[in-house]
C-alpha cells in the first residue's frame, strides 16, 4: 500500500477492536482479582482449608475463563482477514469518490448526485 494515505476509518475500526478487546480483558482480569482476594480473605479467617481455598480458586479461574469464551463468542469480533478486506474495501471507495470528485465535482466538495441503478 505504498503512497497511500493512511485510511482513518481503518484506524478507527481497529481502536475500536482493539478497545472492546481491552475492556474485555480488564473486566476478566478485575473479577478475577477480586475472586482471589476475597479467597485469600477467607483463608485469613479460617472460614477455607488450603485445599479447599485452592479448589475455590480454580473454580473461579475455570468459571472465569468460561465467561471469557461465551462472551468473546457471542461478540461479533471480526477476523484479521475480515478487517484486511474492510480496508481494501474502503481504500477502493476512497479512490472511487475522490476520482469522482476530480472528474467534475461542484465547488465546495459535494459529490454529484448519485445515478440512478439500473435493475
Amino acid at each position: 500500500m505504498e503512497g497511500q494515505t493512511p485510511d482513518p476509518s481503518g484506524a478507527q475500526l481497529r481502536s475500536a477492536v482493539r478497545e472492546g478487546f481491552t475492556i474485555l480483558l480488564g473486566a476478566a482480569a478485575c473479577a478475577f482479582d477480586q475472586g482471589a482476594r476475597l479467597i485469600d480473605r477467607w483463608l485469613e479467617q479460617g472460614e477455607l482449608s488450603r485445599t479447599q481455598g485452592r479448589r475455590r480458586f480454580d473454580d473461579l479461574r475455570r468459571r472465569t475463563a468460561e465467561g471469557m469464551r461465551n462472551a468473546t463468542a457471542a461478540m461479533p469480533i471480526a477476523t484479521r482477514e475480515q478487517i484486511e478486506s474492510l480496508e481494501r474495501r474502503i481504500d477502493e471507495l476512497t479512490r472511487q469518490v475522490e476520482a469522482l470528485r476530480s472528474d467534475g465535482a461542484p465547488a465546495g466538495g459535494e459529490l454529484p448526485p448519485a445515478r440512478p441503478r439500473i435493475s
